[in-house]
């Protein structure tokens, strides 16, 4: 998917976005600073992966420019957003906070097809990645 997102960054504001070992492997091994494990990933109270903050944002959004320093890399949990898996619920829902979900999930049947990805993403890779 194009990133259609341009102008705003309200995702990457205080993320907590869950990372796969995939997700940590691709980031490390493609990130042009050499940026080491620690410097953008954190253990939850889970054990699960998670991606670091700084200064309120994730560590990868260029506040100058509003947009994903790794965008090509990016976390499988940010290319499905602005779909997100509520635990408390058991389903995916579109996040309230990013203003233009539409232009990422136009109609039910993305939303769906999506959410099933998610389902499996997170039984497959998030949940047996425990630190």
């Amino acid at each position: 998917m194009k990133n259609k997102c341009v102008d705003c960054g309200i995702c990457c504001h205080e993320t907590e976005m869950i990372l796969s070992a995939r997700d940590v492997d691709r980031i490390k091994n493609n990130d042009p600073k050499n940026m080491g494990i620690i410097n953008f990933v954190k253990k939850t109270a889970d054990g699960l992966f998670q991606l670091k903050n700084a200064d309120g944002f994730c560590v990868f959004f260029d506040s100058t420019t509003k947009s994903c320093k790794i965008y090509e890399v990016r976390p499988q949990g940010c290319r499905f957003y602005p779909l997100i898996y509520d635990s408390d619920k058991k389903s995916c829902v579109l996040d309230q906070e990013c203003p233009r979900p539409e232009l990422f999930y136009p109609n039910r049947s993305s939303h769906l097809k999506t959410c099933k990805k998610i389902v499996r993403f997170l039984e497959n890779q998030v949940l047996f990645t425990k630190l």
